[in-house]
């Protein structure tokens, strides 16, 4: 009896306060081997924080059509102390739903992992792209969150800006990464 009432707390708690995160479609017609052919980017603007001055980069290492190693580089400042953080990630793409994957990251030096889902909601293969990210962090809390992923941070790039008015988004409402030089803190 305890059991069923605990269960029944645990499914009232998750269902009271989980946020479920639904990927949006990927863009149409995607196509892997031109997105994968972009190494690296940055990620210039974010929709859901956090608000401290991040530099976060996505490069790509080994590339298979079964599976993706991504080297992920944060590096942010809050409270005057700047933190660095490296993942190691591995992005498997989603059976039947192409340009969605699941993304399964270790954080160097830390026992600690990261699960999400993503969704390529937007790119054009070149210079820009526009990743939907599901984080799982513990049983309850969903985490959403959309990326303008650039290859270079100079500032956003004029391809961007039309697809933010069709997807009726506004960069002026999401969190700026362009002013924090990611250069400078590698150093």
């Amino acid at each position: 009896m305890k059991m069923i009432i605990a269960i029944t707390f645990l499914g009232i708690l998750m269902h009271a306060f989980g946020k479920d995160c639904e990927l949006q479609p990927a863009v149409a017609n995607f196509n892997f081997e031109r997105y994968f052919k972009i190494p690296h980017f940055y990620v210039t603007h974010s929709k859901n924080g956090p608000k401290e001055r991040v530099c976060r980069e996505h490069e790509f290492k080994k590339i298979r059509t079964e599976r993706i190693e991504t080297l992920v580089l944060e590096v942010y400042t809050t409270k005057g102390k700047e933190h660095k953080t490296l993942l190691d990630c591995v992005e498997l793409p989603k059976s039947g739903k192409p340009g969605q994957f699941s993304v399964n990251c270790d954080v160097r030096g830390t026992h600690e992992k990261i699960q999400l889902e993503t969704s390529i909601i937007a790119t054009d293969y070149n210079k820009y792209a526009l990743l939907q990210t599901c984080t799982q962090s513990g049983i309850l809390i969903t985490k959403e969150d959309i990326l303008v992923l650039q290859t270079s941070t100079n500032q956003v790039d004029e391809t961007v800006k039309p697809v933010f008015r069709r997807l009726k988004y506004s960069l002026d409402e999401w969190y700026s990464r362009t002013k924090f030089n990611c250069d400078e803190v590698k150093k």
